[in-house]
């Protein structure tokens, strides 16, 4: 019968992604598997025969660690659709590759303080520039007050 590390590294080679470098990795998941399915068998050895283990049981919360960790094990060596897509490069199913997604987030959050911007006085026109200029003195003169800059004071 095959371990787990034979089973992760055949896997692996299917995909066309094994590396030697991956052999401890591999070992590292398959001790992570080992441990939740011990813990697993604890949980179910808490109660009594016919019942169900309770989820406030402290093997729960490890067998919730161990998944967690399996998780990350396995999405650092490709063995989850999101992972292997990342490590071939290719983008998301059905959506935008994470390029697209930093660049459609940056536009969103340009277009929402969009509303809150001034425009630049050299892309108006002249008469505009100066309605401009003179709109931001009032405004700056309504927030700043007078300063008395003569040596009497």
């Amino acid at each position: 019968m095959a371990t787990r590390e034979d089973i992760y590294k055949a896997q692996l080679q299917e995909l066309g992604i094994y590396k030697e470098a991956f052999d401890p990795e591999i070992k590292t998941l398959a001790m992570l598997e080992r441990r939740k399915t011990r813990a697993e068998k604890a949980w179910s050895a808490t109660v009594p025969k016919g019942q169900k283990p309770s989820f406030l049981d402290p093997h729960y919360q490890v067998i919730v660690q161990l998944e967690d960790k399996i998780l990350t094990h396995r999405e650092a060596l490709g063995l989850t659709p999101k992972a292997l897509r990342k490590l071939r490069g290719e983008p998301a199913v059905g959506g935008p590759s994470e390029p697209e997604l930093i660049t459609n987030r940056l536009d969103a959050i340009a277009q929402r303080v969009g509303a809150y911007k001034i425009p630049a006085a050299h892309s108006l026109e002249p008469e505009a520039a100066q309605a401009h200029a003179e709109a931001q003195r009032a405004a700056w003169d309504g927030l700043v007050p007078d300063l008395d800059t003569s040596a009497d004071g």
